[in-house]
């Protein structure tokens, strides 16, 4: 029968290899094309990733414009569907939250960061989330602030050594080491002093942990051949250094092994004594969490302890410097901070607590920035069964993504959108907006956990610097401000300013 063929076996084989790697490479690209949602063409086996070189925030922006706010993009052959409109991103977030719960999970990230509280899924994210909490209330949130008060004092006291030398500093290498201090502090009940020590080994770990972006090798193999992470991750290969992983690791069990039967520690009310009161020996010894339905394991202690210390560090000194950065570069919303903050002092006689709850404006300028510079410029769900929304169709398992940066860049919504306008957000303004238009810390039951305490701190370091300094900009400062090619908003090469004793 083969005698029969015109040409060889051979190349019979090769066309059928040829139809399958094409058909492999291009198949999934009509996921969107077959339900009538637009989006930027793909290319075969890369999708649109490689749009990803003029930042995603960009690349968001063009297509969100574009394509009328709901649209699908292809990460490598992974489709993924972006809904910006605002009912929709509500109906997402909030309604219909028990249909969006989870989010993806890239293989070869480690166990650490693959199971990690913004990992979880289902019923074992909301025991988790339960756990940690209380940890963030506002009596727990005005007793941590004794202890960020302390470091807000060695913040100030940085800030005054430039000064006297009018020499120029880098406001991210100083907000990071404040970050690391008072997240060990108020998390861990550990002092650190990364403020007296810029080669601090916490600070230098950490700064490996966020040492990456999207053109990593790593990176796109994690996005474009999802299942060769995990082979990698069998050989201990991980996309994060696995010697900062194993340093935070260490610390945790350092101070865990601290608190063993001490009575002080017990009546601690840090994050990390929440989770020891809440550890159950079941789940140590393999018992399922469906059968345990309260607590969480020895190991989740740790893992949770890990992301939420490196976690506290990035996060938190970005929106400082780029607040920072902000008011130095408007000198005349500056001028309405100071006033406010003394102000506020001259009337409380201290800067405490209760008295930054009293400084609205310059809440509106952390807002503002946020806005500009949100923590994460996408907002990831899964679809966990089929659901309609607004005669939207969202099968089960796909991958939704909200795209934070282009909505807080909208035109329609926020005009002159690249300009920093604190007005923005007064109590009219936000009043007669949206809600779902401003994302900073996500939306709905998974938003950011520790929102409240990072609020309190960079509220706390701004203040306490705006009552003895003013920020301005020096030779050194990048206008505009230049953002790391990552899904979150990560400075590069530092905020560059001067202070000046205020007189």
């Amino acid at each position: 029968m083969l005698e029969l063929l015109p040409f060889p076996f051979t190349w019979v084989l090769l066309g059928l290899c040829a139809v399958l790697l094409y058909l492999y490479l291009v198949w999934p690209y009509s996921a969107f094309k077959d339900v009538g949602i637009p989006g930027p063409k793909p290319v075969p086996l890369f999708g649109n990733y490689l749009s990803y070189g003029k930042s995603v925030g960009q690349f968001d922006r063009e297509c969100y414009k574009k394509f009328n706010k709901v649209y699908g993009i292809f990460e490598g052959r992974q489709p993924i569907m972006m809904v910006g409109d605002l009912e929709l991103v509500r109906d997402i977030t909030v309604r219909e939250t028990n249909n969006f719960t989870n989010r993806r999970v890239l293989e070869g990230q480690g166990e650490i960061i693959a199971k990690g509280l913004t990992m979880l899924k289902d019923e074992e994210w909301r025991r988790f989330r339960s756990a940690i909490s209380p940890a963030f209330s506002s009596v727990k949130l005005k007793q941590m602030a004794l202890v960020m008060e302390k470091y807000a004092d060695n913040f100030v006291d940085n800030l005054d050594e430039s000064a006297k030398q009018d020499a120029m500093f880098n406001m991210k290498e100083l907000a990071g080491a404040y970050t690391m201090d008072v997240i060990a502090g108020t998390a861990f009940g550990v002092d650190v002093d990364s403020l007296h020590d810029p080669n601090n080994p916490f600070i230098t770990n950490a700064k490996k942990r966020f040492d990456i972006n999207l053109f990593n090798p790593f990176m796109i193999i994690l996005f474009l051949f999802p299942q060769l992470g995990k082979v990698l991750l069998h050989f201990g290969v991980t996309l994060f250094p696995t010697e900062v992983i194993d340093f935070f690791n260490a610390a945790v069990d350092n101070v865990i092994n601290m608190r063993g039967g001490n009575e002080d520690d017990a009546k601690r009310v840090d994050f990390l004594q929440l989770l020891i009161k809440a550890h159950n020996e079941e789940l140590d010894r393999g018992v399922s969490h469906e059968l345990v339905k309260h607590g969480v394991s020895k190991k989740a202690i740790k893992r949770e302890s890990v992301l939420f210390w490196l976690g506290g560090y990035e996060t938190t000194s970005n929106v400082i410097s780029c607040t920072a950065y902000n008011l130095a570069l408007h000198q005349e919303v500056q001028d309405r901070v100071i006033k406010e903050v003394d102000a506020v002092i001259e009337k409380r006689g201290k800067l405490d607590y209760e008295a930054l709850m009293e400084m609205p404006f310059l809440e509106m300028c952390v807002n503002e920035t946020l806005r500009m510079f949100p923590a994460s410029q996408r907002l990831e769900r899964v679809c966990n069964k089929d659901t309609e929304i607004k005669g939207l169709h969202i099968p089960a398992g796909t991958v939704v993504n909200i795209p934070a940066y282009a909505i807080h860049h909208d035109e329609e919504i926020w005009p002159e959108p690249d300009k920093f306008k604190p007005e923005r957000f007064s109590k009219e303004e936000k009043e007669a907006r949206d809600p779902y238009a401003f994302l900073p810390f996500g939306s709905g039951p998974r938003n950011c956990v520790g929102m409240r305490l990072a609020q309190l701190e960079l509220r706390f370091a701004l203040a306490k610097a705006l009552q003895k300094f003013r920020l301005v900009p020096c030779d050194r400062t990048v206008v505009p401000i230049r953002i790391k090619n990552t899904l979150s908003n990560q400075i590069e090469d530092g905020v560059w300013l001067k202070v000046e004793a205020r007189t």
